[in-house]
């Protein structure tokens, strides 16, 4: 499996756990010991592994040019810099959307 689909993986992955968190911290649900907190911690440290493994792919990657790679970097590291998650997610969206043909030669 390449390390796009892993990618591909953690970032619905995580997608999924921080909205279901989302919820569970909005409604004040819990079941078991899972309640919101734990969830978006869960989905935070998974946000982290799909930005590095986009970090991995950047600097691996042989068609890309410096300059795009230091646009993709920035604006991955934006969102966790300046702690506004959607610049950080609308930069991943696009990455899971367009990022193969950018990264990889056909």
């Amino acid at each position: 499996m390449s390390l796009f689909k892993y990618y591909r993986i953690a970032f619905v992955l995580s997608f999924i756990i921080l909205i279901v968190g989302s919820v569970f911290k909005v409604t004040h649900m819990e079941w078991n010991s899972l309640n919101g907190n734990n969830l978006i911690t869960v989905g935070l440290i998974s946000s982290v592994i799909y930005i590095a493994l986009a970090y991995f792919m950047i600097f691996k990657s042989k068609k890309m040019p410096a300059g795009e790679k230091l646009i993709w970097v920035i604006c991955f590291a934006l969102g966790f810099i300046v702690n506004v998650g959607f610049i950080s997610f609308a930069t991943a969206l696009v990455f899971f959307i367009i990022g193969s043909k950018r990264l990889f030669y056909k």
